[in-house]
């Protein structure tokens, strides 16, 4: 949102339709081409992708019945330190210009020029000061404005949910409020990649994508998200299907845990951003610069890791200090609470625990798939899409 406006240029993706996958259904592990851009499907029939799912931190909720995403803030705090750095701007323009001005002339003026430095200073606040003042105030709107749409537009976003004592997915129209909810296994997932020529060179775009087929509509809902990397998308992908197959993953599966070595703290259990986000940040520095390493300094150098510093965090607070300190983390946490829409009571009937017995269970096509393609990849290292390959084999 607001880096959009103060980076330089950058180069969007390409736009691309949705792929057609209600009249030609696609298969799992098959790749087809959609203009300039290739998809890998991941489903439907949600099998085992061997790659390494990313961590549930990234998800907005997660409990014994179901897995949310959507409905959280991320993102607010790096707005904030946009925002800051807009303050900045603005600060130079109208204050710390006319300084650097004053100076410029003092030192490289000629000798026989007038040269007092705070006669200079006050013609410098004089001059097109209107015009300074009408940008400044300007950007700030500008940018508060893109902020405050930002928190609007999350307040009426609807959140997906995936109930895994159900096996179901459910959808919420954010215009109509209309409840979608279709079977886990009818999901198709897929990952694209696009390719664009920039002026810096080609550029990779990656997108994660889902689609729901609304029957009685005779439609499909689309939720789409970009990814930094074709193994961020399948790894989001895997860990939903971790979830709805496996349940709740421990830490000790978490990859985000077994980075770190440590256990998450409290603060980096919450879903969402705001001024936990503050200690959060401070804690990952401190690991960076290995400041709870159980081991001396001399141990460290032995085993080949960098000695102890306490550069990094002093550097982490030098920022905090050009973020005007805890100004982002405020936003981002005025934005939490400024919340998402509460969901129809549909919604929240169908998000209660049912008993044990009325569980649904995988379908045995799903089961048999999964175990085909994980012993293909496992123990004959096949790649997922030759294993998938297999399916279609064994079928014919």
């Amino acid at each position: 949102m607001l880096n959009k406006l103060f980076r330089r240029k950058k180069i969007s993706a390409p736009p691309v339709a949705n792929p057609d996958i209600k009249n030609n259904k696609p298969r799992v592990g098959e790749i087809r081409k959609n203009g300039a851009e290739e998809i890998l499907y991941l489903s439907p029939l949600p099998v085992f992708t061997g790659q390494p799912a990313i961590s549930t931190q990234n998800f907005s909720e997660m409990s014994e019945v179901y897995l949310q995403i959507g409905g959280n803030n991320n993102g607010m705090v790096e707005q904030g330190k946009m925002l800051a750095f807009v303050i900045w701007i603005v600060l130079f323009m109208t204050v710390i210009s006319p300084f650097f001005m004053a100076a410029f002339v003092v030192v490289f003026s000629p000798v026989d020029i007038e040269r007092d430095f705070w006669q200079i200073v006050g013609l410098g606040f004089q001059v097109h000061i209107e015009a300074r003042v009408l940008t400044a105030v300007s950007l700030l709107g500008i940018c508060w404005h893109a902020t405050l749409k930002g928190v609007r537009t999350s307040a009426k976003q609807y959140p997906i949910r995936f109930n895994r004592q159900r096996r179901e997915v459910c959808f919420v129209d954010s215009d109509t409020h209309e409840v979608l909810i279709v079977p886990w296994e009818s999901v198709v997932a897929w990952v694209s990649q696009s390719e664009m020529m920039g002026q810096y060179g080609s550029v990779q775009f990656f997108e994660f994508g889902m689609g729901l087929e609304d029957e009685k509509n005779d439609t499909v809902q689309f939720v789409l998200a970009s990814k930094p990397s074709q193994a961020h998308a399948i790894g989001t992908w895997e860990a939903i299907r971790r979830y709805m197959e496996q349940g709740i993953p421990s830490e000790a599966d978490d990859l985000s845990v077994w980075m770190i070595g440590r256990d998450l703290t409290e603060d980096e259990l919450r879903p969402y951003e705001g001024l936990h986000t503050w200690n959060v940040e401070r804690r990952i520095k401190e690991d960076t610069g290995s400041l709870h390493m159980p081991i001396s300094d001399e141990r460290m150098a032995e085993i080949g890791l960098e000695p102890r510093t306490r550069w990094p965090l002093r550097w982490w607070y030098v920022r905090r200090v050009l973020t005007f300190w805890k100004m982002p983390y405020l936003l981002a946490e005025w934005g939490h609470k400024a919340g998402s829409p509460v969901l129809p009571e549909a919604v929240q009937r169908w998000s209660q625990p049912i008993p044990a017995e009325q569980w649904a269970k995988p379908s045995a096509a799903l089961q048999k798939a999964t175990q085909t393609v994980q012993d293909a990849m496992r123990k004959k290292k096949m790649n997922f899409i030759d294993a998938c390959a297999l399916l279609e084999k064994n079928a014919q």
